[in-house]
C-alpha cells in the first residue's frame, strides 16, 4: 500500500515539475511575424519614379538572415532570448537589384501593446554612410538602437504600458527603402532567400 502511494506520489511529483518546467520553456518563447494582412493596410500603387511607390512585396532587395541576440531565427517560430531581446535584433538584407539605395528601414510594432512604441531596425547608422549608400550585390545589417538614451526611453515608454519581459512577438509593421533621387519604396512585405521567412502577400493581378 505504502509502495503504491509513493509511486503514485512521485509520478505526479515529475508530472508537476514537467509541467513547471514546460510552462517556464514556454513563458520564454519570443516571436517575430508578419502582419496578418499583409497589403491590407498599405494599398500597392504609386508611379514609378514618382516621390512614393507602395509595392507588394519588395523584390529588390531580399532578407538572407534574422537573428536576435545573435542567433538565427525563423519567422514566426518560437525562440528564446533575454528580456532585453528588442534591442538585438539584426536583420542581414541584401541589394539583388541594379540600384543604389540610401536608406532602409524595418519598422515593428508590438500587439501586445495596443498603442505602444515602433521599434526600428535600420542601415545605415552615420550621415556619411546614408551618403554612400549600398550598391548591388552588397549585404548590409540593419540594427536596432545602439544608443543607451534612445534605447533607455524606448525601454521606459514600454515599461510604462507591461513589462518588457511581458513582451513576446514582434510584428513587422512596414519596410521603408530611400533611393538617392528622394524617391521611397514602401512595403508590408519583402522578399526573402529562406522560403521559411516568406511572407505571405497577395499575389500580383
Amino acid at each position: 500500500m505504502r509502495m503504491a502511494f509513493f509511486k503514485a506520489t512521485r509520478s505526479t511529483i515529475i508530472a508537476i515539475v514537467v509541467c513547471l518546467f514546460c510552462h517556464g520553456i514556454a513563458a520564454q518563447s519570443k516571436f517575430i511575424v508578419w502582419p496578418k494582412e499583409p497589403g491590407k493596410r498599405l494599398r500597392p500603387g504609386g508611379t514609378p519614379g514618382g516621390q512614393l511607390n507602395v509595392l507588394a512585396q519588395l523584390d529588390t532587395l531580399e532578407i538572407e538572415e534574422i537573428l536576435v541576440e545573435g542567433k538565427p531565427i525563423i519567422m514566426g517560430q518560437p525562440f528564446s532570448a533575454g528580456e532585453d531581446w528588442l534591442r538585438n535584433i539584426t536583420i542581414r538584407v541584401k541589394n539583388i537589384s541594379n540600384q543604389r539605395f540610401s536608406h532602409i528601414q524595418i519598422g515593428l510594432i508590438l500587439p501586445e501593446i495596443k498603442e505602444g512604441l515602433d521599434i526600428y531596425v535600420f542601415y545605415p547608422f552615420t550621415a556619411e554612410q546614408r551618403a554612400i549608400g549600398f550598391g548591388p550585390g552588397e549585404v548590409i545589417e540593419l540594427k536596432t538602437w545602439r544608443d543607451d538614451k534612445i534605447w533607455k526611453w524606448a525601454n521606459d515608454s514600454i515599461a510604462a504600458k507591461m513589462p518588457l519581459s511581458g513582451i513576446t512577438t514582434a510584428q513587422i509593421r512596414e519596410i521603408v527603402v530611400h533611393l538617392p533621387d528622394g524617391s521611397s519604396l514602401w512595403s508590408e512585405c519583402i522578399r526573402t532567400a529562406n522560403e521559411l521567412n516568406a511572407c505571405p502577400h497577395p499575389a500580383a493581378p
